[in-house]
């Protein structure tokens, strides 16, 4: 596998942006579902394996129903709370995720 060979100080930037996402994850506290969803989402960057493991773990909706891809979408697509930083960084990657995946196929 080549690499690109990268300039010191982005290098260090990237270093720091990268301990400050992982410092961003490794402290969000899940007490609800939906927070839950935000930190696997994060961890992952996969809506079915999100959906997968909620179901492993026995989550429902409040309906009372399984989680499923729709769901996940949802929650994280949803207005982020003021001050959930990690909520705001996963939305805005999912959404650029999702757009450069329609424009693809346009």
């Amino acid at each position: 596998m080549a690499s690109k060979l990268i300039i010191y100080s982005r290098a260090k930037k990237e270093v720091a942006r990268l301990n400050q996402y992982i410092a961003l994850v490794d402290e969000y506290t899940s007490n609800t579902l939906e927070q839950w969803i935000i930190k696997e989402y994060a961890i992952t960057n996969s809506l079915v394996e999100v959906a997968r493991r909620a179901n492993e773990n026995g989550f429902k909706t409040n309906g009372g129903v399984e989680i499923d891809r729709d769901y996940v979408v949802c929650v994280i697509d949803s207005k982020p709370r003021s001050g959930d930083e990690l909520h705001r960084l996963v939305r805005s990657g999912y959404r650029a995720k999702s757009r450069a995946i329609k424009n693809r196929y346009l």
